[in-house]
């Protein structure tokens, strides 16, 4: 059983959607865990969030009466970010089933989905602060029945109040040391790609968007396996391809963005995002086809504009994907700006979209396009192969000479120069 509260006034009222979409989100992201499903979901206004006692009194005894009378209710799903232990205690007692919160939700999806080392610690960590909010229930033996783990604090026993707190900091610092010991090892791993000057693109954008789809499509990456679900991708992955310019490109595939998500879950996977910050060029996928497309491009770019310095935010491409499920007129509406539009599933629109990331590219890195006039049998032109991008050979008038045009990068094109004593 799920109702949405559609609260009327303050800081938690919706402004950028409609309460009835944030519903049907929130039904998706309850049918993505294994054997969940809804029964029945409800639109339920309230004045605020604040207040211990969240519904109006009437309104709180009809939906006792509702819950307690359906024998096929086995839970109770609140639409809101993190219900107070107060709120939740409150609840639970007087509807007899276990009650949970969005956070509660999108939390146990992680665990599902989740499937590296460093995937898992993170959601641990984002685990943390909601184990914390749960200790009374965890005290009182309530919180083996909903979502959770509270063997780390020492489970249902009798187990001290403090003893539980003590418990749960120790595991948080384990926790921490062990990311940032993955995060050292992920510092070399960058650190190698830029030294060897790879250009990397990050595919960023709203969760069962297509990123996964698109970075196969510009790739030609027959193992990645697309899925259409909720939080497909948590770990963040690379995919090396080459652009029609001959250019190669790591493509970075990142955790998706979802609305209203809680900010200790978005601290936790901070780290994954780390990518998109040092790419040279991000990619913000949008699913065109979805009712509430221009919610999640605003709930992305807020996002984005949190982590991201203002100047990173130019060198954004905007790709508004599954052009083949929108019908013609509404497409019209949609084109405006510098917005380009694919199929990833299709293919339609993919040729633009790699010649708007290569011309993004040399802009952003700063590449030179350069013609040289080589010997014919030398090694200059392996070298180049190996540390430039060899876009044409040609033969020169004299036969012992060819005229190579590449793209280099300004550091490169010096170190050839002092080599090779070229102009």
């Amino acid at each position: 059983y799920f109702f949405y509260l559609d609260v009327k006034w303050g800081p938690h009222k919706n402004k950028l959607t409609s309460s009835t979409l944030r519903l049907e989100e929130t039904c998706t992201l309850v049918e993505t865990l294994p054997n969940w499903k809804v029964v029945e979901k409800k639109l339920v206004s309230v004045k605020f969030l604040k207040s211990d006692q969240i519904f109006q009194k009437e309104k709180f005894r009809q939906l006792k009466s509702e819950i307690r009378q359906n024998i096929r209710i086995s839970g109770v799903l609140v639409g809101v970010d993190l219900l107070s232990s107060v709120q939740l205690a409150a609840l639970q007692k007087a509807w007899r089933v276990p009650v949970f919160d969005r956070y509660a939700i999108v939390l146990q999806i992680f665990k599902d989905h989740a499937r590296t080392k460093e995937s898992k610690l993170q959601i641990a960590l984002a685990e943390i602060p909601f184990l914390r909010k749960r200790l009374g229930q965890v005290h009182q033996g309530i919180f083996d029945k909903q979502i959770g783990d509270s063997r780390f604090i020492g489970g249902t026993g009798p187990v001290h109040i403090s003893r539980r707190k003590l418990m749960l900091q120790e595991r948080e610092n384990k926790i921490r040391l062990a990311l940032e010991k993955i995060e050292r090892q992920r510092d070399l791993l960058r650190n190698n790609r830029l030294k060897k000057e790879f250009m990397s693109v990050a595919v960023v954008g709203y969760t069962n968007s297509g990123k996964t789809t698109l970075i196969k499509a510009l790739t030609g990456d027959n193992k990645l396996e697309p899925k259409d679900m909720l939080f497909a991708t948590l770990d963040v992955t690379v995919h090396a391809g080459v652009l029609p310019n001959y250019m190669k490109t790591l493509y970075v595939d990142t955790v998706g963005f979802i609305s209203d998500i809680p900010t200790n879950l978005i601290q936790a996977f901070s780290a994954t995002l780390e990518d998109a910050l040092i790419a040279d060029v991000i990619i913000h996928i949008r699913d065109i086809s979805h009712p509430d497309t221009s919610g999640q491009k605003h709930n992305v770019l807020d996002t984005l504009s949190s982590i991201l310095p203002p100047d990173r935010l130019h060198s954004i491409i905007e790709v508004c994907n599954k052009t083949d499920l929108v019908p013609l007129e509404k497409l019209q509406e949609e084109k405006e700006n510098d917005k380009l539009f694919v199929s990833a599933a299709t293919g339609q629109g993919l040729q633009d979209l790699q010649l708007q990331i290569q011309q993004k590219l040399i802009t952003v890195t700063g590449k030179l396009y350069k013609t040289f006039r080589i010997p014919n049998g030398g090694a200059e032109l392996s070298w180049l192969y190996k540390e430039a991008t060899v876009q044409n050979i040609e033969a020169d008038k004299d036969c012992n000479y060819l005229i190579v045009e590449t793209i280099i990068s300004p550091a490169v094109y010096q170190r050839f120069t002092s080599y090779f004593q070229q102009t």
